[in-house]
C-alpha cells in the first residue's frame, strides 16, 4: 500500500457521528512516500495484475 492508497482510505471512511468526525485508521503503520520512478514501478504492476484478472 503506497502513502497516497492509505490517505485515501482514512478520508473516505471517515464518519460523522453526533457531531464529531470519527475516522477508523487501518492498523497498519503509515507508509513511507515513494519516489516518482518506485511508484511508477509500483503502480504498474498494479495495473497489469488488475489487467490480468480482468481479461481472462
Amino acid at each position: 500500500m503506497t502513502y497516497g492508497e492509505y490517505h485515501y482510505l482514512v478520508k473516505y471512511d471517515m464518519k460523522l457521528v453526533n457531531g464529531e468526525w470519527i475516522v477508523n485508521k487501518p492498523n497498519i503503520a503509515i507508509p513511507s512516500k515513494m519516489s516518482k520512478k518506485e511508484a511508477g514501478v509500483y503502480y504498474n504492476l498494479k495495473l497489469q495484475a488488475y489487467w490480468n484478472t480482468k481479461v481472462k
